[in-house]
């Protein structure tokens, strides 16, 4: 192969690659704003049964964007919560699952005792599984929002050996701060579509966006989302 046909050819390899990177970029974003219900601070009751006696505790889950250039995920923080104390949500476009890293309560987040949960969106749930590589025990998570997004839910239950029936072993029922379980009309986030409840300004004119990740990916490109923003709007 002659050097002009090898730069030829690594060139168009070159855009290839570019373009299956940017189309996975794509899917990413759009998987995960399926999820834009999630964003926001709930607070609220949850339970567990410790033997025959339930036990219930004040839990709050704060959800919101982490976006760094092009990578993209949902960060999530518990307060009060007796199962985990934070984790990160992405999707894996090449194998068309969400994927959740979470900390145990207790835990530091990137060590060893981290538990990775994979799924899909089913019945309009978030469903997560993943199986103890010691015992194979099995745990399930699903997540769903109701009242028009005013409140969150999720459980996890547990198959002991990955056998027989799945025992719920956490229910939390949250409410949103901030909305009303009415509902009423939503401020749209400038930066991924979601429920907008943050105020943002560029040129005298103000925005919403609908966490601290997003008012900060705003605040360092304004006009880019301004100038996508009045587009899909304009009439």
């Amino acid at each position: 192969m002659n050097v002009r046909m090898f730069l030829a050819v690594a060139c168009l390899l070159g855009v290839l690659t570019g373009s299956g990177v940017a189309a996975d970029k794509a899917a990413d974003k759009a998987a995960l704003q399926a999820l834009n219900d999630f964003i926001g601070s709930w607070k609220g009751d949850a339970s567990s049964k410790d033997g025959t006696k339930d036990v219930t505790w004040k839990e709050t889950v704060e959800w919101g964007w982490k976006i760094k250039g092009d990578d993209l995920a949902l960060g999530l923080k518990f307060t009060g919560s007796k199962q985990f104390s934070e984790g990160v949500l992405r999707y894996l476009a090449d194998k068309k699952k969400y994927q959740l890293t979470a900390t145990p309560a207790g835990e530091t987040a990137g060590g060893k005792a981290d538990q990775v949960f994979t799924g899909e969106i089913k019945a309009k749930k978030l469903v997560l599984e993943r199986v103890d590589a010691a015992t194979k025990d099995k745990y399930t998570i699903e997540m769903s929002t109701n009242n028009d997004g005013a409140r969150f839910v999720y459980n996890v239950a547990l198959q002991k050996k990955s056998f027989g029936v799945a025992k719920k072993v956490v229910e939390a029922g949250l409410t949103k701060e901030g909305v009303s379980l009415a509902g009423g009309k939503k401020n749209e986030c400038i930066v991924t579509g979601g429920a907008g409840t943050m105020a943002v300004s560029f040129n005298g004119k103000t925005y919403y966006v609908c966490c601290s990740g997003c008012r900060d990916e705003f605040n360092a490109n304004p006009k880019k989302y301004v100038d996508e923003y009045e587009k899909a709007n304009k009439k």
